[in-house]
């Protein structure tokens, strides 16, 4: 263990500062940053994305190839290693995204877009449909792959969320994951390494 392991990093410059209980897993260059609308009441209160316990988002990864292997919330600071980071769109903790309401979720695009500037990812992954048309005022939209993305340049993929409320069966939720990985090795040939 390192001295400075519990010492923050400082924030880099042009990068919007936290406005809740999560830090943005941000850093340049990324593969895919995967977008969500907001931390649950367990994340917020252990301060790592995706912590609740029928939260299906870790398993997805590692299954789809995303991952080496199946990490812990806790671990998620160490995504951008590997290509990933995670934000949300509204950074406020709550027990449903229902609690959150339209303006509020629109309020967080401007943020995103700062992010998105600052991280210049390949691919944005959106958890839930609902993120995605929150984000981009759509009407409706499919899974997976859209024909043309909110950002110049970023290709948008909209995944099921990976909450364990969320109906649908796993296996179609990895499906969609999958699919992220897919678009990364188009995007980016060769530099998606991890065996899937």
């Amino acid at each position: 263990m390192d001295l400075f392991d519990d010492v923050p990093a400082p924030r880099p410059e042009g990068l919007p500062p936290p406005a809740g209980p999560l830090p943005d897993i941000v850093a340049p260059g990324l593969d895919c940053l995967f977008v969500g609308f907001n931390p649950g009441l367990r994340s917020g209160a252990l301060g790592h994305h995706y912590a609740g316990r029928g939260n299906q988002f870790w398993r997805l990864l590692a299954e789809a190839g995303l991952t080496p292997r199946l990490y812990r919330p806790e671990e998620d600071v160490t995504l951008p290693a590997i290509g990933l980071g995670s934000t949300n769109l509204v950074a406020r903790a709550t027990a449903s995204a229902a609690e959150l309401s339209r303006a509020e979720l629109r309020g967080g695009v401007p943020r995103l877009a700062r992010i998105v500037a600052f991280v210049r990812p390949q691919v944005l992954a959106y958890t839930g449909k609902g993120v995605y048309l929150a984000a981009t005022g759509l009407p409706d939209a499919p899974w997976g792959l859209q024909d043309r993305g909110l950002f110049d340049g970023v290709a948008d993929v909209v995944v099921p969320s990976p909450s364990g409320l969320a109906r649908l069966p796993f296996e179609e939720k990895l499906r969609w994951f999958r699919e992220v990985r897919a678009e990364i090795g188009r995007r980016r040939p060769g530099s998606f390494a991890i065996p899937g």
